[in-house]
């Protein structure tokens, strides 16, 4: 598989693409549709209201076309994730691509030579979801790979929303300082294992770790890239679509409302960095591809790279932690399932502890429950049983107050306006030991579970 419409082809051949031949609006319709097949199927919209361009959302459904993506076993993604960031794997420039058989740099309108979609009724207006942002340190010129999301506007202009706790916020305010703007290169349409790699956090992935060459050890063979029209930037030549720019220093403009990942909106507008489009670049036939927000997809992009920085973060503090699971309830951020094999009566504290270390996988976590290796921690019917079985509440919760939190609005409700304005938001924590006890050994047997 070497491109985005390579694994498309490997996804139809397993039965997994529903196509949908009437015309759809790309403003609303189109999200209605993919909530439809949320967590069931990817969705090919092949007629586009007022575009030739075809729309594919929905390629991450589920969690074993992750594991296509990447070239590993279900049950090895966390563990392919970490050996990829451990052994990068050096890209190469190649003179063409087919990304480069439409290059437009005069009179640039995204919206209308894209069919970006407006997915929820109170966001602001129409958002590129699922965009790759490529940049380069300014200093060391170590390459980034992010997610944020970008309002798009008629002219020239994307406002960009970047976490503050981003490299790429990193990057740019280091490019302020310099007095020049930073460029980037949006990749929409990308192979599916440049767009896991993405969505990895920063503690996963360090400042002085190049992304692009862990992007190539995910695929397992280097990326070829070409250079930019109008950015020194290289990258896929077989994308879909590039949108090539620079993030503008000194500047800021307000954007949101959004509808996010939590299933609510980010509403207060926000001042905000923006970008000026310099190229649109495409291949001839081009793919969009999309990304509904708060969709079991969006939850295993965002969460199964966090799983792999929590479980080997983790495991450091307590090595009998097995793995690690964000919940889709939860979003794959709120909820945290903990598997361990316990050989102490303190290793689940450890455990729930250790998994709540303040770092962007674990910002915005709410919930640790620790389990005993007999739990599936990826059938929410049996943690619930774990719950229900092995917890007194009088002696196997905690709860930590004024931890760091994030798009939570009964964490933004709760927090004084006086820490809101420090860009804080604090929220309660809460640790659930559904261990079985070692206490008292003799009573155990009360644990077992019915077997035939």
């Amino acid at each position: 598989m070497k491109d985005f419409r390579g694994y498309l082809e490997i996804l139809r051949g397993k039965n997994d693409i529903v196509d949908i031949e009437d015309e759809v609006d790309p403003i609303i319709e189109i999200g209605k549709i993919q909530k439809g097949y949320d967590g069931k199927k990817t969705v090919f919209f092949r007629n586009i209201k007022g575009y030739d361009i075809p729309i594919v959302s929905n390629i991450f459904h589920k969690r074993e076309n992750i594991a296509e993506a990447i070239g590993s076993e279900l049950e090895n993604i966390k563990d392919k994730i970490m050996r990829a960031v451990e052994n990068p794997l050096n890209t190469i420039i190649v003179e063409h691509g087919p990304v480069h058989e439409v290059v437009i740099t005069e009179g640039i309108n995204p919206l209308e030579l894209l069919p970006i979609p407006k997915h929820y009724k109170k966001d602001n207006v129409r958002y590129i979801t699922s965009g790759v942002i490529l940049a380069k340190d300014p200093e060391t010129e170590i390459r980034n790979l992010s997610f944020a999301r970008m309002k798009v506007n008629k002219d020239n202009r994307i406002n960009i929303m970047i976490n503050r706790e981003r490299h790429l916020m990193r990057y740019f305010l280091k490019a302020e300082k310099m007095n020049r703007p930073l460029e980037v290169a949006i990749i929409i349409g990308a192979h599916p294992s440049l767009w896991l790699e993405g969505a990895m956090p920063d503690g996963l992935v360090m400042d002085d770790m190049d992304e692009m060459n862990i992007a190539s050890a995910l695929v397992g063979e280097p990326f070829e890239l070409v250079k930019g029209k109008t950015i020194d930037l290289e990258y896929p030549g077989n994308s879909e679509i590039v949108i090539e720019g620079k993030i503008i220093n000194d500047v800021r403009e307000d954007e949101g409302p959004f509808g996010d990942y939590s299933g609510v909106y980010d509403a207060p507008p926000r001042q905000n960095p923006v970008i000026e489009i310099s190229a649109v670049v495409m291949r001839s036939d081009a793919i969009y591809h999309d990304l509904l927000p708060h969709t079991i997809e969006h939850f295993f992009l965002g969460g199964i790279p966090r799983e792999a920085d929590l479980l080997k973060r983790a495991k450091v503090a307590v090595p009998s932690i097995k793995d690690i699971h964000l919940t889709p309830g939860g979003c794959s951020r709120f909820h945290a399932v903990v598997q361990l094999k316990k050989g102490a009566e303190s290793e689940p504290n450890h455990a729930i502890v250790a998994t709540l270390f303040p770092t962007e996988s674990a910002r915005d976590i709410k919930v640790v429950v620790a389990v005993d290796d007999d739990i599936d921690i990826y059938n929410a019917f049996d943690v619930e049983w774990a719950i229900a079985t092995r917890v007194q509440w009088h002696k196997d919760i905690f709860v930590i107050n004024k931890m760091e939190g994030l798009l939570d609005p009964s964490a933004i409700s709760n927090t004084s306006t006086s820490i809101l304005e420090r860009n804080e938001i604090l929220t309660s924590k809460v640790g659930i030991d559904a261990t079985i006890p070692l206490e008292q050994p003799d009573l155990v047997g009360l644990y077992e579970r019915v077997g035939f």
